[in-house]
């Protein structure tokens, strides 16, 4: 147990800091964009970094909390977040336990996400509607949040899987392993990873709108929509997609230029022609972010028409 666990802290709920050389935005590349920083110590005496960002004159009787995938904290979805300040909204988001500017060794669980998220809507006691927006680690982190708050009426959920057991079977092969991994996120995080969120889908009232293309391959769709798209409760919304791989709310050509830049990326790698943290930055210098990341704006058109609705 003690060897397993080790590697899969090491290996997988490791610690995610910013890649050295790949291109991330800062608030200030966008004209007017505001960020607040604050910082909380959670229950395990780790302190955790969390943002506010908005535009002025945001709209004031609602706010969204975004939940970011796994990586190194929100940094990596700033062009979401501004999207969604764009349209006039106020945006909570924080860097997990291990992630970004929060402290921790490692992310250590695949529920620290939940019970960090949850301490913080405890500190901030929220009193406007929230909106959850999640993706990958971050829906998971999403539905979690909606199935154990109830003042958490509405959440978009983007390329997630919906439990623990099925992501695990996703990446490791070892029915052995797996039973020991499932001990320790149970140990680990106790009071979150027994959730039922395929159960909760099928009886709650509570709007959830899900988005993930059929050829996603990091969460695999039959363990995401491919499931939400069997349980028949209209208060569910469901969109599904093709072409978009991991990342349905980009564009086309954003998807197809992160594979160019990524797959190119690890074919050098593979070669060993980029060795160095020198190598990884004259490779990535010329790299676009605004291509890179770019939003698919009739996504975010219909995830507001959610959020409205």
């Amino acid at each position: 147990m003690g060897f397993i666990s080790h590697q899969y802290k090491k290996n997988f709920v490791c610690r995610y800091d910013k890649e050295v050389g790949v291109p991330y935005y800062a608030y200030t590349d966008f004209e007017g964009f505001k960020q607040e920083a604050y910082s909380f110590t959670n229950s395990k005496g780790i302190e955790i970094k969390y943002f506010y960002y908005y535009y002025d004159n945001y709209i004031t009787d609602k706010l969204i909390l975004f939940c970011h995938g796994l990586g190194p904290g929100h940094a990596s979805y700033l062009a979401e977040i501004e999207t969604i300040a764009k349209r006039g909204y106020k945006v909570l988001t924080l860097d997990y336990t291990g992630c970004g500017e929060s402290k921790g060794k490692c992310l250590g669980s695949l529920n620290n996400p939940t019970r960090d998220v949850m301490e913080l809507l405890n500190l901030l006691k929220i009193e406007i509607p929230i909106i959850l927006i999640g993706h990958s680690l971050g829906g998971y982190t999403a539905l979690n949040v909606i199935n154990t708050r109830d003042e958490i009426k509405k959440a978009v959920i983007m390329s997630a899987f919906l439990s623990i057991r099925p992501i695990l079977n996703h990446f490791v092969k070892s029915d052995f392993i797996i039973r020991h991994l499932l001990k320790y996120e149970h140990k680990t995080v106790p009071e979150y990873y027994p959730l039922d969120n395929i159960d909760y889908l099928s009886k709650t009232d509570n709007q959830i709108f899900f988005i993930q293309s059929d050829d996603d391959q990091m969460v695999p769709f039959d363990i995401s929509l491919g499931v939400v798209e069997k349980i028949d409760n209209p208060c569910i919304q469901k969109l599904r997609m093709s072409g978009r791989k991991h990342n349905p709310n980009y564009t086309d050509s954003a998807v197809a230029y992160m594979n160019e830049v990524f797959g190119n990326y690890q074919l050098l790698l593979k070669e060993k022609k980029i060795k160095t943290d020198s190598d990884m930055i004259n490779y990535f210098k010329d790299v676009s972010l605004a291509r890179l990341v770019e939003q698919d704006q009739a996504i975010f058109d219909k995830i507001v028409a959610f959020i409205e609705q």
